[in-house]
């Protein structure tokens, strides 16, 4: 009944503000004040009879189909606003206004032909054309939207939309191909650094991804292999599994064999975590490592722990880390510190022993181009090399992935 009476109210002052001489400006002045109240429907009783009473006025046309796309009646916008937007010469407000329109009831095809069509006229909107990038994307037609980016000239406003375009197409991308290469040297007293590297080729498919990957390490004059496959299976209540199997070609850098299970829970609120197992086997003994994680995400930061427990040689590592992580640049910056026994990346050799190491670490990752991502990581140590003895450790490495 509030509603009806609203109704009858709003429709008797509007009949006399007609009925007299109206002031459109006036008039106008009130339909954006119920508008801003998201009272679509007052405002739609107060401009429909401005409407009429001067139908030349497209100003108030293309305001009153703004209303009704606002109000989410697409039909009824679409029919106002066509017969400005498809003549000779198209008003530019119809035709921005039936842009949206088209976009928001997600009739891409159909907006990009008419964005194409105000392009025309004002080829410098960088609105218009973030617009016909979203439904390209939304269309999957990504090297389209990529081509027209790059030959967009932004503005400051603009650069992170178009940024966050580019964030979101690069992740759709299916296959990936990664290099790295780790220093790690030793001071205090020294000796001859080792070298780690890997070239690894990746692929995603629909709810799973596979990753081969060669390793080569070269330690105390002697240069081993290891060949390593991942797979990951995404569930329905975004949980997934986590599976590694690697072999060598040699007995000390790397192990002769290892595997690796982790399976990570569907996240709870703010909140992740996850559990699993490491075995490496070796020509003189085997390393099984349990493991897990719990993470916190409050908004782009990401707080966790991670403890790491070799069973074989009861030897304990934790790992605490904070990471601020921008999905539109696609840049990370992750702070770690260690503490505990277990090497760094789990770099077993047949001659580890029991002894502690304090760590802390720091990467970031950034974007250098199309597709392009790097991650420098750098990470001291003040290890324990023999009892009580303690030396400078430093690991330095570089990370560069290609994604197509």
């Amino acid at each position: 009944m509030k509603l009806l009476f609203y109704s009858l109210c709003m429709l008797f002052i509007s009949s006399v503000m007609m009925s007299q001489e109206v002031n459109p400006d006036e008039v106008m002045k009130q339909i954006r004040r119920e508008v801003e109240n998201g009272r679509y429907d007052a405002a739609l009783s107060l401009i429909n009879p401005l409407r009429e009473k001067f139908p030349q006025d497209e100003d108030i046309k293309v305001y009153s189909a703004r209303i009704y796309s606002w109000k989410k009646d697409y039909n009824t916008a679409i029919e106002i606003l066509s017969p400005m937007a498809d003549r000779v010469n198209p008003n530019p407000e119809a035709l921005l206004a039936i842009i949206n329109v088209y976009y928001w009831s997600e009739q891409f095809e159909k907006c990009i032909n008419y964005s194409d069509k105000y392009l025309a006229i004002n080829p410098d909107s960088t609105d218009v054309i973030l617009i016909k990038v979203k439904c390209l994307e939304r269309l999957n037609r990504d090297e389209e939207a990529l081509a027209i980016m790059d030959k967009t000239a932004f503005s400051d406003n603009s650069t992170q939309a178009f940024t966050g375009m580019r964030a979101l197409i690069g992740s759709k991308a299916k296959n990936a191909l990664t290099v790295s290469y780790l220093n790690i040297s030793t001071y205090d007293p020294g000796q001859s650094p080792m070298h780690f590297g890997y070239v690894e080729y990746s692929r995603k498919f629909t709810k799973s991804s596979l990753v081969g990957r060669v390793n080569a390490g070269y330690a105390n004059n002697d240069t081993q292999l290891l060949f390593e496959a991942d797979y990951y299976q995404a569930f329905k209540k975004r949980n997934y599994l986590y599976v590694n199997a690697g072999v060598s070609t040699g007995e000390t850098i790397f192990p002769v064999a290892k595997g690796g299970i982790e399976y990570y829970f569907t996240p709870y609120k703010k909140f992740e975590f996850s559990a699993g197992f490491r075995y490496l086997h070796f020509q003189t003994d085997d390393v099984s490592l349990v493991t897990g994680q719990i993470a916190y995400h409050p908004g782009s930061y990401t707080f966790a722990y991670r403890p790491y427990y070799d069973i074989s040689n009861e030897l304990f590592s934790h790992v605490l880390s904070l990471q601020y992580g921008n999905e539109e640049k696609e840049s990370i910056i992750r702070f770690e510190l260690q503490y505990g026994n277990v090497p760094y990346l789990y770099l077993y050799t047949n001659f580890t022993a029991p002894l502690n190491a304090y760590r802390a670490g720091l990467q970031y990752q950034f974007r250098a181009g199309n597709g392009i991502l790097v991650r420098p990581v750098v990470l001291y140590e003040y290890e324990e090399y023999i009892p009580s003895e303690y030396r400078h450790r430093l690991n330095a490495q570089i990370i560069i992935t290609k994604r197509f």
